[in-house]
């Protein structure tokens, strides 16, 4: 199964539904390839926070393998007040998980992924755009 997607940054829900594969946008992003996002987003917070947060979807997914959805606010949070410790230990955790259940995930790609969108949360400060995600697994 082919699992392409990203992290992005955009205002709102309208036009976070206009972003997905082949489509171009000029939000700043974060690839996430590879991996089930509404997944690992449920890890990330309960190791992060100790709580899980339901998913909003912007866009369901349907038959077509295609969703967009909101990244919980008590995630994004914790991935921008995370030190580097913190994030690092979160994501070899969460590497040890996925490789458990899913396949091989390296935790230097793990380490990699999470430094990246801690950094593209800080970059918008307090009051920018939200963090949503799309991915496509057909």
């Amino acid at each position: 199964m082919v699992l392409v997607g990203e992290f992005f940054l955009a205002g709102d829900d309208e036009s976070a539904a206009r972003v997905g594969p082949r489509k171009s946008h000029d939000f700043p992003a974060v690839p996430c390839d590879g991996i089930y996002p509404d997944d690992a987003v449920f890890r990330w917070e309960t190791l992060l926070t100790g709580a899980e947060s339901p998913l909003r979807h912007v866009v369901p997914m349907a038959n077509d393998g295609f969703t967009v959805f909101a990244v919980p606010q008590p995630l994004c949070e914790a991935l921008a007040r995370a030190g580097t410790e913190r994030l690092r230990t979160a994501a070899a955790d969460w590497a040890e998980i996925v490789s458990e259940i899913e396949g091989e995930m390296p935790p230097d790609s793990a380490v990699d992924l999470l430094e990246r969108l801690s950094a593209l949360i800080g970059s918008c400060g307090e009051r920018g755009p939200s963090l949503y995600c799309w991915y496509f697994a057909p």
